[in-house]
């Protein structure tokens, strides 16, 4: 259980220093999503959602009640997007694109695996 809490705390930790959690408010920009069943509507709650960039994780979050994720305090550039759960087929999306102070909308549909829920 020790281990478990100094790994999360970890990820936390460092997650906040690759995302520049320490810069000033509006500096940094921001992506706000949502992960849908494709076939059955609504949110998918509890997906695994896995920010890229250049090849490379930058940060990990899983989805609300309502399958809503936000990734801030992002450098400008091109992000992409990597959502993972069981019961789901993976789905990835690139070519996220981050201004300086701004918000990204990002809407990401997951199709039910055979068997899934």
């Amino acid at each position: 259980m020790r281990k478990l809490f100094l790994l999360t705390l970890a990820v936390i930790i460092g997650s906040s220093l690759i995302l520049g959690c320490s810069k000033g408010k509006g500096e940094g920009g921001t992506i706000v999503g949502k992960v849908n069943n494709t076939f059955h509507g609504g949110g998918v709650e509890g997906a695994k959602v896995i920010l890229i960039s250049d090849e490379s994780e930058l940060a990990t979050t899983d989805t609300d009640s309502s399958g809503n994720f936000t990734f801030s305090g992002l450098s400008p550039g091109r992000y992409g997007v990597t959502v993972t759960k069981e019961g789901f087929f993976d789905n990835k999306t690139g070519g996220i694109e981050v201004e300086k102070g701004k918000e990204t909308l990002v809407d990401i549909g997951m199709i039910v695996a055979f068997g899934g829920t």
